[in-house]
């Protein structure tokens, strides 16, 4: 299709879509297309969809419909669905979006260039066969931030969370050979990125022939350049000494882990499959904090799943007043078509659910509130971001553990720096750093 010059991405959803859009961008650059600065200049227009709760793609099909208009004043436009709700819905996609015209699952993004630029596809194709997550070894996504990026380490997942979508649309596990994923991340820091963000479903379950998560990490950790690395999200099941021991012995992994629990009752986390109990989440925590003791930690929690008594629910409270994170995103729970938890009949009304939901957000955001000040007075280095968005004369950067602190701006100071700083104060959740102790310049 020789009259395709340009295209422009949209993306819905969590950060593997996002380094997914940077590794499709990165594609058809390679493939000689230009990336437009808005939908409007695009001949191809490409949205990455999310299919992880129903009000996802009710956004993303909205999104889509509001497209048509690019369409009557560009005949020759192109509209591609990509990502799980492309894999979810697959070719139905069509019979609600009829300007629409290719459907492409996550593991067929190697064969756009080839829909998009070959003679072999014409008019309307739905290309969802899994199994081809290794087909992108040796592609690299395109840098879309100069601080942190994100690498994907592994594809799928194999876990069968009775709330969850994700491993029918992103198939089974598949992980990225170790090779592939330095030279991706060297790369990086050849390009002057002082951080990554190494992605996966479940990261921590990532084996590659017996080369596992721990050992992974130790040898990024010996990448020359490399400031700091994160990684999201990890899976409890998979947590162990091993895990807490790199990330004692390593001094560019944060000290921060993401670590969803769902609920805190056992009852709950059996019914959701979640494969660990309540009792060994906490042990873990408290293993690691020995270790580590200004480990920053956040969760996931779900509340009101099929299910759920007040005595479950009051479980969950019990453990996060007990636990204590730093912050987590809570949500009530909505059933998912083509889940196990579906076809079971809701015990909760939205009243009760929304309102449990309540509770748990006032419990955690004053726990939130009460880490945050018991920081106050702390030496913190912090990983310069850039002008804070409430006063440009300032600087805000993010401690290891994950807080945001705002410093004064100087000359001397540039984005991607590690500073040390003393913590004075706190506005809302951002701390306030000043008396520069020193930087990495």
């Amino acid at each position: 299709m020789t009259n395709l010059h340009s295209f422009f991405i949209t993306t819905f959803g969590c950060q593997m879509n996002v380094y997914d859009s940077n590794l499709i961008a990165s594609m058809l650059e390679g493939a000689g297309l230009a990336q437009a600065a808005n939908a409007e200049e695009a001949d191809i227009i490409l949205i990455n969809t999310c299919s992880v709760r129903g009000g996802a793609e009710d956004r993303a099909y909205a999104r889509i419909a509001g497209m048509r208009q690019y369409k009557k004043k560009k005949k020759h436009l192109v509209i591609v669905v990509v990502g799980c709700m492309a894999q979810n819905h697959k070719e139905h996609i069509f019979d609600e979006l009829e300007h629409v015209n290719y459907v492409i699952g996550p593991d067929n993004y190697n064969r756009l260039t080839d829909v998009l630029l070959g003679d072999e596809y014409s008019g309307k194709h739905s290309l969802t066969e899994q199994g081809g997550h290794n087909n992108y070894t040796g592609q690299a996504a395109k840098l879309d931030n100069t601080i942190s990026v994100n690498i994907a380490i592994m594809r799928g997942c194999n876990k069968k969370c009775a709330y969850c979508i994700v491993p029918s649309v992103r198939g089974k596990e598949e992980s990225r050979s170790p090779e592939d994923i330095y030279k991706e991340i060297q790369g990086a820091v050849n390009q002057g990125i002082p951080e990554v963000v190494l992605l996966g479903q479940t990261v921590n379950s990532y084996n590659y022939h017996g080369h596992r998560f721990a050992a992974l990490l130790r040898d990024i950790n010996n990448i020359r350049g490399l400031k700091r690395i994160r990684f999201t999200s990890p899976h409890p099941k998979h947590c162990n000494d091993e895990l807490i021991q790199v990330m004692t012995d390593c001094s560019n992994v944060c000290n921060h882990l993401h670590l969803p629990v769902q609920s805190g009752s056992n009852a709950i986390l059996k019914k959701m499959r979640r494969l660990y109990t309540r009792e060994e989440y906490i042990t873990f925590i408290q293993n690691l904090r020995a270790s580590i003791p200004r480990l920053g930690l956040t969760t996931d929690i779900i509340t009101g799943f099929v299910g759920e008594s007040q005595k479950d629910f009051e479980d969950t409270l019990s453990l996060v007043q007990e636990v204590r994170f730093d912050s987590a995103f809570m949500f009530s729970y909505s059933p998912r078509e083509g889940t196990p938890a579906y076809s079971e009949k809701e015990t909760l009304s939205e009243i009760e659910k929304g309102a449990r939901l309540r509770q748990l957000i006032t419990l955690q955001n004053t726990i939130s509130a009460e880490k945050v000040r018991e920081m106050i007075g702390m030496q913190e280095t912090i990983l310069l971001e850039g002008p804070s968005r409430q006063n440009k004369e300032e600087l805000i950067g993010k401690t290891s553990c994950f807080k945001k602190v705002v410093v004064p701006g100087s000359k001397n100071l540039n984005p991607g720096e590690l500073i040390k700083v003393k913590l004075v104060d706190v506005k809302g959740n951002t701390l306030i750093g000043n008396s520069i102790i020193a930087s990495d310049n």
